[in-house]
């Protein structure tokens, strides 16, 4: 079935008829065409034999959606795979690559490599790189990334804090090896560098933390009490767009 621009919203229409929803206003809404344009459809699609009177999907109306999704899995399907041919990537090389090579892609330690060993994604070389060298290819299939998560200390307010000493060991004990440590503001940097640690992530800090976690990366970002309050909007964006990194938040 070659669907057109009217046969397309058709489908679309036939959809929504199929999940429960056949009330032109709630039809048009989730299809973003007018009421008129809905029951201008519905019409046709009566006269079809596809729907009946009372929006009822008849059994011909079955065989059209199953064509029609089929239909646009193909077109999907044919146009997704030109995609993957021409979707490139910079890579770090992790041995000697020439040119117009297969190599296998993946994340290492954040970063994207290509190299010998076998995954899920592979890659053609555009250019021929050493070892080390950055790599651009031309991939199809998925890279594989396991997820980071973000730990977030809220530190108490510095008037509140009466033992520097002990202060300073509980924030060492947030800080494990591996993790990426992030500050906002100046308390944090303190509270970080007391510990006898170097932050890695100091400025956009709440952005770095997730970017690093979609990279496979754990992070823990501290903050002070009075910064943290003007950063829960950002906090929820952050969550909202990421809902896939798990989050836990400390109060030290």
């Amino acid at each position: 079935m070659v669907l057109d621009q009217g046969g397309l919203t058709q489908l679309m229409i036939m959809i929504e008829l199929f999940d429960g929803v056949d009330k032109p206003a709630s039809i048009a809404k989730n299809v973003g065409i007018t009421i008129q344009g809905v029951n201008y459809h519905l019409k046709i699609l009566r006269k079809k034999g596809l729907v009946g009177n009372t929006n009822e999907i008849s059994k011909e109306g079955f065989s059209f959606l199953e064509s029609g999704l089929g239909s646009l899995r193909e077109f999907v399907s044919e146009n997704m795979a030109k995609i993957d041919n021409i979707v490139t990537w910079e890579a770090i090389a992790d041995t000697p690559i020439k040119k117009g090579e297969e190599v296998g892609v993946y994340m290492s330690s954040g970063y994207l490599h290509a190299g010998k060993e076998n995954g899920k994604a592979r890659g053609i070389a555009r250019n021929s790189a050493g070892k080390d060298e950055i790599v651009v290819a031309s991939i199809s299939g998925i890279i594989g990334v396991e997820f980071g998560s973000v730990v977030i200390c809220v530190l108490p307010s510095a008037e509140d804090i009466a033992d520097k000493e002990k202060f300073a060991s509980t924030v060492s004990g947030e800080i494990n090896p591996g993790v990426k440590i992030a500050v906002v503001g100046e308390e944090a940097f303190y509270a970080v560098s007391s510990a006898g640690s170097v932050p890695q992530i100091e400025y956009a800090s709440l952005e770095g933390v997730f970017e690093a976690a979609t990279r496979g990366l754990d992070s823990v970002l501290f903050i002070s009490s009075r910064r943290f309050h003007y950063l829960l909007p950002q906090l929820k964006e952050m969550q909202n767009r990421y809902k896939e990194i798990g989050l836990k938040i400390k109060y030290l």
